[in-house]
Protein backbone atom coordinates (compact mmCIF):
# COMPACT_ATOMS: atom_id res chain seq x y z
CA UNK A 1 0.00 0.00 0.00
CA UNK A 2 1.22 3.17 -0.93
CA UNK A 3 1.27 5.51 2.37
CA UNK A 4 1.16 8.73 0.08
CA UNK A 5 4.61 10.06 2.28
CA UNK A 6 7.15 10.34 -0.79
CA UNK A 7 8.63 13.80 -0.24
CA UNK A 8 6.82 14.40 3.11
CA UNK A 9 8.54 16.69 5.12
CA UNK A 10 8.80 15.42 8.85
CA UNK A 11 10.29 16.81 12.18
CA UNK A 12 11.06 14.52 14.76
CA UNK A 13 12.37 15.38 18.19
CA UNK A 14 14.64 12.91 20.46
CA UNK A 15 15.30 10.99 17.27
CA UNK A 16 19.11 10.24 17.75
CA UNK A 17 17.59 6.89 19.70
CA UNK A 18 15.03 4.46 21.05
CA UNK A 19 11.31 5.73 19.29
CA UNK A 20 12.44 8.73 18.15
CA UNK A 21 15.01 6.87 15.95
CA UNK A 22 12.72 3.87 14.85
CA UNK A 23 9.74 6.89 13.32
CA UNK A 24 12.42 8.67 11.68
CA UNK A 25 13.59 5.39 10.14
CA UNK A 26 10.10 4.19 9.31
CA UNK A 27 9.30 8.04 7.63
CA UNK A 28 12.55 7.61 5.88
CA UNK A 29 11.90 4.11 4.00
CA UNK A 30 8.29 5.45 2.61
CA UNK A 31 10.59 8.37 1.09
CA UNK A 32 9.77 11.18 2.96
CA UNK A 33 12.07 14.27 3.83
CA UNK A 34 13.74 14.00 7.37
CA UNK A 35 14.69 16.44 9.65
CA UNK A 36 16.07 15.06 13.08
CA UNK A 37 16.30 16.78 16.37
CA UNK A 38 18.87 16.25 19.01
CA UNK A 39 21.23 17.93 21.45
CA UNK A 40 23.88 17.08 19.57
CA UNK A 41 23.57 17.87 15.29
CA UNK A 42 27.39 16.93 15.06
CA UNK A 43 26.73 13.56 16.63
CA UNK A 44 24.36 12.68 13.66
CA UNK A 45 26.30 12.01 10.71
CA UNK A 46 25.79 8.07 11.20
CA UNK A 47 21.56 8.95 11.71
CA UNK A 48 21.91 10.66 8.40
CA UNK A 49 23.38 8.38 6.15
CA UNK A 50 21.27 5.50 7.87
CA UNK A 51 17.88 7.66 7.18
CA UNK A 52 19.49 8.11 3.55
CA UNK A 53 20.18 4.60 3.33
CA UNK A 54 16.36 4.00 4.44
CA UNK A 55 15.07 5.81 1.51
CA UNK A 56 14.87 8.96 2.78
CA UNK A 57 14.68 11.65 -0.04
CA UNK A 58 16.33 14.24 2.15
CA UNK A 59 17.84 13.53 5.58
CA UNK A 60 19.28 16.77 7.86
CA UNK A 61 20.14 17.76 11.88
CA UNK A 62 18.83 20.57 13.68
CA UNK A 63 18.98 21.77 17.14
CA UNK A 64 16.30 21.12 20.02
CA UNK A 65 17.43 20.83 23.25
CA UNK A 66 13.77 19.92 24.80
CA UNK A 67 15.61 21.33 28.69
CA UNK A 68 17.14 24.82 26.47
CA UNK A 69 13.35 26.70 25.53
CA UNK A 70 15.75 28.89 23.25
CA UNK A 71 16.35 26.06 21.02
CA UNK A 72 12.56 25.33 20.28
CA UNK A 73 11.19 27.91 17.88
CA UNK A 74 15.43 28.47 16.16
CA UNK A 75 14.85 24.54 15.83
CA UNK A 76 11.66 24.09 14.01
CA UNK A 77 12.59 27.38 11.79
CA UNK A 78 16.12 25.63 10.86
CA UNK A 79 13.90 22.33 9.98
CA UNK A 80 11.44 24.80 8.01
CA UNK A 81 14.49 26.34 5.87
CA UNK A 82 16.18 22.95 5.09
CA UNK A 83 12.90 21.17 3.96
CA UNK A 84 11.15 24.38 2.79
CA UNK A 85 8.23 23.38 4.65
CA UNK A 86 6.85 21.02 7.00
CA UNK A 87 3.83 18.52 6.83
CA UNK A 88 4.69 15.76 9.84
CA UNK A 89 5.81 16.21 13.43
CA UNK A 90 6.61 13.28 15.85
CA UNK A 91 6.73 14.78 19.25
CA UNK A 92 8.86 12.72 21.10
CA UNK A 93 10.60 13.32 24.56
CA UNK A 94 12.44 11.57 27.26
CA UNK A 95 10.89 10.06 29.53
CA UNK A 96 10.94 11.57 33.46
CA UNK A 97 12.20 10.43 36.56
CA UNK A 98 10.84 6.86 38.03
CA UNK A 99 9.99 6.72 41.48
CA UNK A 100 7.06 6.45 44.00
CA UNK A 101 5.63 9.86 44.88
CA UNK A 102 7.03 10.21 48.18
CA UNK A 103 10.65 10.10 46.77
CA UNK A 104 10.03 12.68 44.16
CA UNK A 105 10.42 16.51 45.33
CA UNK A 106 8.91 19.08 43.37
CA UNK A 107 11.67 20.01 41.61
CA UNK A 108 11.28 16.76 40.11
CA UNK A 109 8.01 17.48 38.87
CA UNK A 110 8.90 21.07 37.43
CA UNK A 111 11.55 19.24 35.38
CA UNK A 112 9.29 17.20 33.97
CA UNK A 113 6.65 19.44 32.91
CA UNK A 114 9.46 21.32 31.80
CA UNK A 115 10.74 18.08 29.52
CA UNK A 116 8.18 16.65 28.22
CA UNK A 117 4.94 18.88 28.19
CA UNK A 118 5.82 22.65 27.85
CA UNK A 119 8.59 22.55 25.17
CA UNK A 120 5.71 20.35 23.30
CA UNK A 121 3.58 23.87 23.49
CA UNK A 122 6.16 25.74 21.94
CA UNK A 123 7.04 23.37 19.40
CA UNK A 124 3.26 23.21 18.16
CA UNK A 125 3.04 27.27 18.42
CA UNK A 126 5.75 26.75 15.84
CA UNK A 127 4.62 23.86 13.65
CA UNK A 128 1.60 24.46 13.36
CA UNK A 129 1.48 27.28 10.92
CA UNK A 130 3.37 26.13 8.66
CA UNK A 131 0.78 23.06 8.46
CA UNK A 132 -2.09 25.76 7.89
CA UNK A 133 -0.01 27.06 4.91
CA UNK A 134 -1.33 23.84 2.65
CA UNK A 135 -4.09 22.59 4.75
CA UNK A 136 -2.42 19.64 5.78
CA UNK A 137 -0.53 18.04 8.49
CA UNK A 138 -0.09 15.26 10.90
CA UNK A 139 1.43 15.19 14.54
CA UNK A 140 2.03 12.62 16.50
CA UNK A 141 2.63 12.50 20.24
CA UNK A 142 4.44 9.90 21.68
CA UNK A 143 3.22 9.13 25.33
CA UNK A 144 3.04 6.29 27.24
CA UNK A 145 0.68 3.24 28.28
CA UNK A 146 0.59 5.42 31.36
CA UNK A 147 -2.00 7.49 30.37
CA UNK A 148 -4.37 4.25 29.95
CA UNK A 149 -3.00 2.19 33.23
CA UNK A 150 -1.30 3.56 36.11
CA UNK A 151 2.06 2.06 36.49
CA UNK A 152 3.65 1.51 39.48
CA UNK A 153 6.38 4.08 40.33
CA UNK A 154 5.44 6.16 37.00
CA UNK A 155 3.69 8.74 38.61
CA UNK A 156 5.66 11.77 36.67
CA UNK A 157 5.10 10.12 33.83
CA UNK A 158 1.72 8.79 33.67
CA UNK A 159 0.78 12.58 35.14
CA UNK A 160 2.35 14.80 32.91
CA UNK A 161 2.05 12.64 29.85
CA UNK A 162 -1.97 12.43 30.78
CA UNK A 163 -1.84 16.07 30.02
CA UNK A 164 -0.59 15.88 27.18
CA UNK A 165 -2.57 13.73 25.68
CA UNK A 166 -5.34 16.26 27.13
CA UNK A 167 -3.36 18.83 25.01
CA UNK A 168 -3.46 16.60 21.65
CA UNK A 169 -7.24 16.32 22.25
CA UNK A 170 -7.40 20.13 22.16
CA UNK A 171 -5.48 20.20 19.02
CA UNK A 172 -7.50 17.38 17.31
CA UNK A 173 -10.88 19.28 17.66
CA UNK A 174 -9.44 23.16 16.97
CA UNK A 175 -7.23 21.99 13.39
CA UNK A 176 -9.36 19.21 11.65
CA UNK A 177 -10.97 21.29 9.49
CA UNK A 178 -7.61 22.28 8.52
CA UNK A 179 -6.86 19.02 7.33
CA UNK A 180 -4.43 18.83 10.63
CA UNK A 181 -4.45 15.51 12.56
CA UNK A 182 -3.40 15.17 16.03
CA UNK A 183 -2.80 11.35 17.53
CA UNK A 184 -0.95 10.23 20.18
CA UNK A 185 1.00 6.73 20.75
CA UNK A 186 1.24 4.94 23.88
CA UNK A 187 3.74 2.87 23.78
CA UNK A 188 4.30 0.00 26.51
CA UNK A 189 7.46 -1.37 27.19
CA UNK A 190 9.69 -1.53 24.09
CA UNK A 191 13.32 -2.42 23.98
CA UNK A 192 14.96 1.07 24.17
CA UNK A 193 17.72 2.78 26.51
CA UNK A 194 14.37 4.37 28.18
CA UNK A 195 13.44 0.60 29.09
CA UNK A 196 16.95 -0.85 30.17
CA UNK A 197 16.33 2.46 32.40
CA UNK A 198 13.41 1.31 33.90
CA UNK A 199 14.51 -2.19 34.33
CA UNK A 200 17.41 -1.11 36.05
CA UNK A 201 15.98 1.30 38.06
CA UNK A 202 13.64 -2.08 39.70
CA UNK A 203 17.14 -3.52 39.91
CA UNK A 204 18.59 -1.03 42.19
CA UNK A 205 15.58 0.09 43.86
CA UNK A 206 13.57 -3.39 44.85
CA UNK A 207 17.10 -5.27 44.87
CA UNK A 208 15.58 -7.36 42.23
CA UNK A 209 17.96 -9.42 39.45
CA UNK A 210 18.05 -8.62 36.06
CA UNK A 211 15.69 -11.71 35.55
CA UNK A 212 13.76 -10.30 37.93
CA UNK A 213 13.33 -6.96 36.52
CA UNK A 214 12.07 -8.04 33.46
CA UNK A 215 9.70 -10.65 34.84
CA UNK A 216 8.13 -7.57 36.65
CA UNK A 217 8.17 -5.12 33.65
CA UNK A 218 6.47 -8.16 31.42
CA UNK A 219 4.03 -9.43 33.75
CA UNK A 220 1.15 -7.55 32.58
CA UNK A 221 1.99 -7.94 29.19
CA UNK A 222 0.23 -10.93 27.62
CA UNK A 223 2.57 -11.08 24.62
CA UNK A 224 5.46 -11.79 27.42
CA UNK A 225 8.14 -9.90 25.56
CA UNK A 226 9.62 -6.51 24.74
CA UNK A 227 8.50 -4.64 22.10
CA UNK A 228 10.25 -3.76 18.76
CA UNK A 229 10.79 -0.45 18.23
CA UNK A 230 10.53 -1.14 13.92
CA UNK A 231 7.04 -1.79 15.15
CA UNK A 232 6.54 1.45 16.68
CA UNK A 233 8.23 3.02 13.65
CA UNK A 234 5.67 1.34 11.47
CA UNK A 235 2.51 2.74 13.62
CA UNK A 236 3.97 6.16 13.15
CA UNK A 237 4.56 6.41 9.42
CA UNK A 238 0.51 5.01 9.09
CA UNK A 239 -0.52 7.88 11.42
CA UNK A 240 1.63 10.17 9.50
CA UNK A 241 0.59 9.22 5.88
CA UNK A 242 -2.03 10.31 3.50
CA UNK A 243 -4.52 7.34 4.38
CA UNK A 244 -4.85 8.71 7.88
CA UNK A 245 -6.87 11.57 6.93
CA UNK A 246 -9.99 10.22 9.21
CA UNK A 247 -8.00 9.57 12.24
CA UNK A 248 -7.45 12.12 14.78
CA UNK A 249 -8.01 12.28 18.58
CA UNK A 250 -6.87 8.98 19.45
CA UNK A 251 -4.68 7.88 21.30
CA UNK A 252 -3.46 4.09 20.72
CA UNK A 253 -1.51 1.59 22.66
CA UNK A 254 1.11 -0.45 21.71
CA UNK A 255 2.13 -2.29 24.72
CA UNK A 256 1.75 -5.77 23.68
CA UNK A 257 -1.78 -6.24 25.29
CA UNK A 258 -1.00 -4.50 28.70
CA UNK A 259 -3.75 -2.03 29.03
CA UNK A 260 -7.09 -3.61 29.14
CA UNK A 261 -8.97 -1.16 28.04
CA UNK A 262 -11.44 -1.07 25.05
Amino acid sequence: MDLGLGGKRALITAASRGLGRASALALAAEGARIAVAGRNVAGMDELLDELRAAGAAEAVAVEIDLSRRETLVSGVEAAVAKLGGLDIFVANTGGPEAGPFLSIKREGWEAALNESLLPLVDLCHAVLPEMQKNQWGRIIFVTTVGVKVVQPNMVLSDSVRLAVVGLAKSLSIEFAHEGIMVNCLCPGPFATDRMEYLVQSSMDRDGLSRAEAEKLWLAEVPTGKFGDPRDFGAIVATLASERAGFITGTAIALDGGKSRAY
